[in-house]
């Protein structure tokens, strides 16, 4: 089996809010989400990182990709 590295990826997501009716001059600032993401890297893409939380002889569970423009730090994490 291939070795994947584990790694801890810093990025910035998207933030909405369209639960209720809001007015303009009301309404408070809506920051990016900064979010922090922990798994073996499966796919490493100059334009997206894909990463698996769980790897098992084989079979993956779950996948997350992040795009390299969203992406702050890529740490790799030790064994």
């Amino acid at each position: 089996m291939k070795k994947n590295k584990l790694v801890l990826i810093k990025w910035v997501d998207s933030k909405g809010d369209s639960s209720v009716w809001e007015f303009l001059d009301e309404i408070a600032n809506l920051e990016p989400v900064i979010c922090h993401s922990v798994g073996f890297l499966i796919d490493d893409k100059k334009a997206y990182k894909t990463l698996a939380p769980a790897m098992g002889g084989g079979p993956i569970w779950g996948r997350i990709t992040i795009p390299s423009c969203s992406i702050v730090k890529l740490k790799v994490l030790p064994d």
